[in-house]
């Protein structure tokens, strides 16, 4: 479940670097430089999951990049799963609706990720239609109809540092509505981080995830 939801995060978080890069070759380096600075950290991702306004599962990681560029999680806590029926006619619909929420976390894996990698067409046409504007000091890049017919993205950037500061997704997913919100700050001297995800689902599935406790760590190689 956990490795799912990272999947979700890395894909929201890989549409802002992609829109970036095409949208301003300046911002499209730096946006890189705070990608390969990130991967000198160590830090800890807390992911709580909701349904119908119940936390379900809790979980506390230790995050950080190997040599290879590869994200790795060392789990620090976690909440117990809950006790379900195993035996008759109660296990077996306690399985199959375990099966639908883990299927539902991936299809939502599979949106998020479908915004990170879009066609080159759509991304040109994103680019090209988008609505630049200033709001509270920072560029607005706003486009519809970006994926979907009447979906919606937006990315909010510092326009000195180049940095990020918000992504929303606003999407559809068995008709009903997903909206995917990420919030970055910065480390102290050092680069930016995606403080927190929100992904909702309708009114029935929510998923946070929050980012903090950033250090930097002795050289392991990567982005060198």
């Amino acid at each position: 479940m956990k490795t799912q939801m990272i999947a979700v995060i890395a894909a929201v978080v890989g549409l802002a670097t992609t829109i970036a890069a095409q949208t301003n070759a300046k911002m499209a380096l730096a946006q890189k430089e705070n990608k390969l600075a990130l991967m000198k950290y160590e830090w800890k991702s807390r992911t709580e999951i909701q349904k119908d306004g119940e936390t379900k599962k809790d979980q506390l990681v230790l995050m950080s990049y190997d040599r290879d560029g590869n994200l790795q999680q060392a789990i620090i806590a976690s909440s117990p799963e809950p006790d379900l029926p195993t035996r008759g006619l109660r296990g077996l619909i306690a399985k199959n609706k375990k099966k639908e929420f883990m299927q539902r976390l991936d299809e939502l894996k599979t949106l998020a990720k479908s915004y990170g990698d879009l066609p080159a067409d759509k991304l040109q046409r994103f680019v090209s239609t988008a609505k630049v504007s200033i709001d509270q000091k920072l560029i607005r890049i706003q486009g519809y109809d970006v994926l979907q017919s009447g979906d919606l993205v937006t990315m909010w950037v510092d326009p000195v540092s180049q940095r990020q500061r918000r992504v929303e997704i606003v999407a559809k997913m068995d008709e009903k509505q997903v909206r995917i919100v990420s919030e970055f700050q910065d480390i102290p001297s050092g680069p930016t981080y995606m403080a927190r995800n929100q992904v909702s689902y309708g009114d029935s599935l929510v998923i946070i995830t929050q980012n903090f406790d950033y250090v930097a760590r002795a050289s392991t190689g990567v982005g060198q």
